[in-house]
């Protein structure tokens, strides 16, 4: 905390991971569901510098987290979690950021299923971002090494993607869902959905907090969770919020410290691409024990790996769904958002 006052912090630099927590902050939710002072001040602070450079969470998030005395961090992977708290670190899961790819996987019209990609390329954004840690996990169950049998190519975020599908200058690529057919009528092919291989989702990234700030001000931390999962709503309740978070999304981009931030292409172009986002309703994380079980199939799991039960807290953000439903001024954003579900999966 500093001057006491919440401190929340993105784990990592990209623009789309401050949306949720400044829509919250804009929209005032954070100050509607009781984060405040006694005398009515607002008790929370935004950094909006993410926490540790790209790539070296696992190693330093909790650290960067003390040194900047933040109690909360924003999309941090799940692995680092479990990293961090099975080195004795103070950090706990409590709520859900991620919690299902947005995206499917399309290979060119000569790649029929994932075995064809042995000498290929393949499209990332990142580098050793989530996309390509995903892809490697279902490559290695086809039989291939992604470390020699593919190569890999950075850069490809959308909307670029689709040009580099078509000028066939990857392989394989990731691709939103609504896209899909289009590709399949043009000869590409579905090469795999993680819907259908996440049924019951996946935490990709999670938000958490340091166990001091859950034990001091667990009621401060609920109203936290409380105004992000409104912000889960009201993103992707489209087109109705569509101008807001567009907006939004292009006033971080104009601040952003990350060059390729300010010039990159928006995430939020549309209604259908905004309604996608992998923000869970309820707030809540699920799919732990596939993860780790991908985990250890990878070869990642080279420290004492903790109990799920010993890294996650996720009382709070029961609570805090539970009493949002309850609330008739919000039942009807709900069920807007509750049909997405449905048709989504997520």
């Amino acid at each position: 905390m500093i001057d006491g006052k919440l401190v929340i912090a993105p784990t990592c630099y990209h623009v789309l991971h401050l949306i949720p927590v400044m829509a919250a902050h804009e929209m005032n939710f954070f100050f509607e569901e009781g984060l405040r002072t006694e005398d009515g001040l607002r008790a929370y602070e935004i950094q909006r510098q993410s926490l540790v450079p790209f790539g070296l969470e696992k190693l330093g998030l909790s650290q960067a987290m003390k040194e900047r005395s933040v109690d909360i961090a924003l999309d941090v992977q799940s692995r680092t979690a479990f990293y961090q708290r099975g080195r004795g670190a103070d950090l706990y899961i409590i709520a859900g950021w991620r919690n299902q790819h947005v995206n499917v996987w399309v290979g060119a019209p000569s790649i029929k299923s994932l075995k064809d990609l042995k000498g290929k390329r393949v499209g990332i954004g990142d580098p050793n971002g989530n996309r390509q840690w995903g892809i490697s996990l279902w490559l290695r169950k086809a039989g291939l090494d992604p470390e020699r049998d593919v190569e890999w190519v950075t850069g490809i975020f959308p909307p670029t993607h689709l040009d580099a599908l078509r000028s066939l200058r990857i392989d394989a690529g990731p691709t939103s869902a609504w896209e899909v057919e289009e590709l399949k009528k043009q000869g590409f092919n579905l090469l795999v959905t993680p819907r259908d291989l996440y049924p019951s989702g996946r935490p990709e990234r999670v938000i958490a907090a340091t166990g001091a700030i859950l034990e001091d001000k667990s009621a401060w931390v609920k109203s936290f969770i409380k105004g992000m999962i409104r912000a889960y709503w009201f993103i992707r309740d489209q087109p109705r919020n569509f101008e807001y978070v567009h907006k939004l999304e292009a006033r971080l981009r104009l601040e952003s410290l990350a060059r390729n931030e300010r010039i990159g292409k928006f995430v939020c172009q549309t209604p259908v691409h905004i309604e996608a986002l992998p923000f869970p309703l309820d707030g809540r994380p699920t799919g732990f024990e596939d993860l780790l079980s991908e985990e250890k199939a990878a070869g990642e799991l080279n420290y004492d790996v903790p109990p799920i039960k010993d890294v996650c807290a996720l009382d709070l953000v029961g609570e805090a769904f539970s009493e949002l439903r309850e609330r008739t001024d919000l039942k009807e954003q709900f069920e807007r958002v509750s049909a997405l579900v449905d048709r989504l999966g997520y």
